[in-house]
């Protein structure tokens, strides 16, 4: 069976298709009428024009197990349509395992600015959760003599305290403001028990948040707790999360992808590409400029966006990354029409 699609239908983003085996099931369903023996011989070179005259569709009934068989797209509609390919290779990709956790406030470091001199608190230029660096000026104290002297930001962070108001007296202890670090920022991620063994401290941890989903914050597993929720049977990590940016905040909740350390060896593509069938997992393979054809394949691990594959792939193999779903459509479409012709 070949699903046909032609760059004049590209921009429908594959929403035509021809089925060349058609008129073979249509002579099939005579097969109890006298000349079906000729009439199957005819459809047989229909379905499969010239084996030796077209390499690129060798093995079209081995490859075509999970889906149907092949696929032709014109170069112009897979441009339309945004169909890529990537050649296999041999890959070493990082273990790891996911956790969620959160940016915790009362993890982090604070600092108390104390006013330094003795007078009146004659103006603050900081204000409650500004972002202030170091040397900025956060409140201007005027002494009695009228000699004014500036209070600066010791080290970069968040104004989360303010402990007078303007007009107050003060003297050398009195608090200011309480600064808290923001770069390095502590989180605290949930680790269920069964995978406590993969985790220890210094590994590193790739960090997300739904508010910046295409940001990985790089963090460091720092420590584990040392009891167990007796609820939810998971132990709290802490991690060290940078934030150079200032775009994490307190309480954010953030997944991590822990790197054990460890790799896999081997065959591996994008978990895209990997596409489920009746029979199991298959991807699509580029046999040549327009031809596709679904091949099953054996997976194994999946470690950030990517898959291993046991069986079925071999490095060189040019297999779709993107537009997969695509090519699946069509064939699935190709595979009811095909079963209507049937009955």
């Amino acid at each position: 069976m070949k699903i046909i699609i032609n760059a004049l239908m590209a921009a429908a983003l594959l929403g035509a298709y021809g089925c060349n085996d058609k008129p073979a099931a249509s002579t099939e369903s005579h097969a109890e009428h006298a000349g079906h023996d000729e009439a199957a011989e005819k459809a047989g070179h229909e379905e499969k024009p010239g084996k030796a005259g077209h390499d690129e569709h060798a093995g079209e009934d081995e490859h075509g197990k999970e889906g149907g068989g092949l696929v032709e797209i014109t170069a112009a509609a897979q441009k339309e349509a945004g169909i890529k390919t990537e050649t296999l290779k041999r890959a070493s990709v990082a273990e790891t395992f996911q956790a969620m956790g959160r940016v915790m406030q009362d993890a982090q470091k604070p600092h108390h600015v104390t006013a330094g001199g003795m007078g009146r608190l004659a103006e603050l230029t900081a204000v409650l959760g500004a972002a202030v660096n170091a040397g900025d000026v956060l409140a201007v104290i005027k002494a009695p003599s009228g000699a004014e002297t500036r209070v600066t930001a010791p080290h970069k962070g968040i104004v989360t305290a303010m402990h007078a108001a303007e007009g107050e007296q003060v003297n050398e202890m009195t608090f200011l403001f309480t600064l808290t670090d923001i770069d390095p920022l502590w989180g605290v991620l949930d680790i269920p028990e069964r995978s406590l063994a993969l985790v220890k401290p210094g590994q590193k941890a790739g960090i997300k948040t739904a508010a910046y989903p295409d940001a990985v914050f790089n963090g460091t597993i720092v420590s584990l707790s040392p009891e167990i929720d007796q609820l939810s049977r998971t132990v709290k990590a802490r991690v060290s999360i940078e934030n150079p940016a200032g775009l994490l905040k307190f309480g954010m909740f953030i997944d991590a992808s822990v790197r054990t350390g460890g790799y896999f060896q081997g065959v591996a593509v994008r978990a895209d590409a990997v596409q489920n069938g009746p029979d199991g997992a298959f991807v699509f393979v580029k046999t040549g400029e327009t031809a596709f054809v679904p091949k099953q394949v054996v997976t194994g691990r999946e470690k950030d966006g990517v898959v291993e594959i046991k069986k079925g792939l071999k490095p060189g193999e040019k297999v779709v990354v993107e537009g997969a779903f695509l090519l699946k459509s069509e064939m699935m479409k190709a595979e009811m029409g095909e079963d209507e012709h049937a009955h």
